[in-house]
């Protein structure tokens, strides 16, 4: 995931995550498939990470 971040404004970082997910420095160890697998898994905050690296309006 830290590959993606670096096409993305450094303001991603600042969004809120909802309680018990993983923090930001914890997602940027993991792979694409991870947080999608935890998306689909319904897990805290990977659906609102996979969101926000997916969404246009925060790429550089």
């Amino acid at each position: 995931m830290s590959e993606i971040l670096k096409y993305k404004k450094g303001s991603i970082k600042q969004a809120p995550l909802p309680e018990e997910s993983p923090s930001w420095d914890e997602f940027c160890e993991m792979l694409w498939e991870e947080i999608e697998a935890g998306a689909e898994l319904n897990q805290p905050g990977f659906k609102v990470v996979r969101k926000l690296l997916s969404d246009k309006r925060f790429d550089k």
